[in-house]
């Protein structure tokens, strides 16, 4: 949110009640100061500089889309606490996590090949990796968006075992762990599927796009511009909100931050 000014119609307590409607809506984030902050500046920093290299240099697709979810992972667990009571300090478990899931991104971006070739028969290894990955995405998802995605990923994972034991016409002849494991994380198909692919080569460039907006001023300017060109008819106000949607909605990514902003 923007610095309230003294020509602000807004006052300080409207936008901190906009600020509670965003975090009750997109979850609680840490608002760090000092060594920690430029820290973990750098790290987002440096996270987005690859992505934007990855844009037009050639990078295979399980390089890009294992780290891309490696780093996400990492720096999802050291900017969104754990609950909202350990904001504004990374706890250890924290460090911990980020650790497991850079482990993770190394372990298989070491021999990606080889670990892919042995999908339908993982190693104990594997098995321990991809056990450990599962529970960081949802750990991760429960901290972005609440229990209701992870109670779902869960009855989806609890129906590939239980299908020889569901009546028709739901049943089927199930899955082992070592199968599904292997399945979800040493594939192109599983967490690593299409989604995540997308999320590495196009939204996280909306991403950073939107960000680029915020901090430079021009989500006041397309505001502005709205306003400005529908004039003052009647309908002016709710053409001016349209417009204003379209321009920042699409490169914000965000709906409830564009709709707070407007």
């Amino acid at each position: 949110m923007s610095v309230e000014r003294a020509d602000d119609p807004v006052s300080a307590e409207r936008l901190a009640d906009a600020d509670r409607f965003i975090e009750q809506e997109e979850g609680a984030a840490h608002r760090l100061r000092g060594v920690m902050a430029r820290v973990l500046t750098a790290a987002l920093v440096f996270t987005s500089l690859l992505h934007l290299y990855a844009a037009f240099a050639i990078v295979s697709a399980p390089t890009l889309r294992v780290a891309h979810v490696g780093l996400m992972l990492g720096l999802l667990f050291l900017t969104l606490p754990a609950a909202a009571s350990y904001r504004d300090r990374v706890m250890p478990w924290d460090w911990l996590l980020a650790a497991l899931s850079a482990a993770v991104a190394i372990y298989l971006l070491w021999d990606w090949d080889t670990i892919a070739d042995r999908a339908t028969e993982p190693s104990t290894a594997d098995l321990i990796a991809g056990t450990t990955l599962v529970v960081l995405v949802l750990e991760a998802v429960r901290r972005a968006s609440g229990w209701v995605m992870p109670a779902v990923v869960l009855g989806f994972i609890g129906y590939a075992f239980a299908g020889p034991w569901l009546p028709p016409p739901w049943t089927h002849r199930g899955y082992d762990a070592p199968r599904l494991l292997g399945h979800m994380t040493q594939t192109l198909e599983g967490i690593y599927g299409s989604p995540v692919d997308v999320s590495a080569t196009l939204i996280v460039l909306f991403t950073i796009y939107g960000a680029v907006l915020q901090r430079s001023g021009a989500g006041k300017f397309f505001i502005d511009f709205a306003l400005a060109a529908m004039g003052r008819s009647p309908a002016a106000p709710g053409r001016a909100v349209v417009l204003g949607s379209f321009l920042l909605g699409g490169p914000s990514g965000s709906g409830v931050a564009t709709t707070v902003t407007l």
